[in-house]
């Protein structure tokens, strides 16, 4: 994804979805404020979004994709997705009658999280020196 580099993959174009769906999260939190409606379906598009690139994520996986030595936060990654799908669903299917702020906060954070991690885990995969001087991450 950076220039001269590598050629642009399909990985790079997840990452760009995701970067863009979480700016839109980011925007619909703040149209929370103006419009309740809006800011609803502003989360569902982003939502609705990311699914293609979660789809692609699944199917690397299911082809053996692994971290070496950095595992642990691929696991991590994974279960903080799995959480952020099966809460968004609910979210964005209005089924759930605790849909109130404090689940929503906890819905961002897991999101952000997730967020994090994957572009933890895509570095780690096509860009790994710039995490070497990082000690914290290596458990050898």
């Amino acid at each position: 994804m950076f220039p001269g580099s590598r050629p642009f993959m399909l990985s790079d174009l997840s990452l760009l979805i995701q970067i863009s769906a979480f700016f839109l999260l980011i925007y619909a939190v703040y149209r929370r404020r103006k419009s309740i409606a809006s800011h609803g379906k502003i989360a569902s598009v982003a939502f609705y979004l990311v699914l293609p690139a979660i789809f692609y994520m699944v199917y690397n996986r299911a082809q053996g994709l692994t971290l070496p030595y950095y595992n642990w936060i691929l696991s991590f990654h994974m279960l903080l997705g799995i959480m952020t799908i099966i809460t968004g669903i609910i979210f964005v299917t209005n089924q759930w009658k605790w849909k109130i702020k404090k689940y929503m906060d906890l819905e961002i954070l897991l999101w952000t999280g997730t967020f994090l991690l994957g572009i933890t885990v895509y570095i780690l995969l096509f860009y790994p020196v710039l995490l070497e001087s990082v000690s914290l991450l290596r458990f050898v």
